[in-house]
Order: structure tokens, then sequence, then C-alpha cells
């Protein structure tokens, strides 16, 4: 399941104003953004505890709803007739802070920072040599003694 315009919209309790080709846009940008920064399974101690699907969509609806927000904030001039101003003003700004703070919280179990991870697969090296005499001398024939 995808994170749809329709939800963002229900989230939102169905604002005036809100253009659908802009909850499109945020959505592509952030569910981008969401799928770079969650940790991946081929992380060692992820494996069990990588993310799932249903946590980044929530963290995108969270972060989408944010953007929302703000450009709604922006356009109620636009949209909203002068009478009715202020109170969406004040709706929109308590709805921003709590979305906010939900958007943080989602992130940070995603990115699960100050957490260590580290990649399984192995490396080659990078120094010279396959036997301890064949790196002793390569390092050694090179430094004039």
């Amino acid at each position: 399941m995808a994170v749809t315009a329709a939800q963002i919209r229900d989230l939102l309790n169905r604002p005036r104003g809100l253009n659908e080709g802009t909850i499109t846009e945020y959505i592509t940008i952030r569910t981008a953004e969401v799928n770079k920064k969650a940790r991946v399974a081929d992380l060692v101690g992820v494996t069990t505890n990588a993310p799932t699907d249903a946590l980044k969509e929530s963290a995108i609806k969270f972060i989408v709803c944010v953007d929302c927000l703000r450009v709604l904030i922006d356009t109620i001039p636009a949209v909203v007739p002068e009478k009715e101003q202020g109170t969406s003003d004040i709706r929109f700004n308590k709805q921003l802070a709590s979305f906010e703070k939900q958007a943080e919280a989602a992130m940070a179990v995603i990115e699960e920072k100050g957490g260590t991870a580290f990649h399984t697969n192995s490396t080659d090296t990078k120094v010279a040599g396959t036997t301890s005499g064949a790196l002793y001398g390569s390092l050694s024939r090179g430094s004039g003694y």
C-alpha cells in the first residue's frame, strides 16, 4: 500500500485550497527521503529490527502533512474568506505543531539515530602483498633503509 493524496486530505480534515498536484509531489519527494534514511536489513543488527513498510508510510504521511500545512498557512488569504482567516490560521498552526512532533518521532524510529550498524559484505585488502614477508618487503624497499 502506498501513501495517497486522499489519505493526506483525510488526515488534514479535507481543507479548502489544497491542490492534488501539491500533495502528490510532496509524497514523491518525502517517499524518496524516507527510503534513503531508513535502516536497511543488510546491516548487522538491523535484520530483525529494520523499519517495516507501515512505519515508513506513517513517517511519510506525517511529513507530507507538515509540508501541506505549511502551504495552507502560506495561502490562507487566497483561499479562505477574510472572516474565517484567523480561525483557520490558528487551527492550521496547532495542527502543524502536532504533526511536526509526530513526524520527528516517526523519523527517529526509522533512522534510529545514535544506533550503530555495519555492512556485512566482506572487503578487499588495500595493502599490497600476500604474505607477511611480501608485505614487509613491499613496505621496507621504498623506505630507503
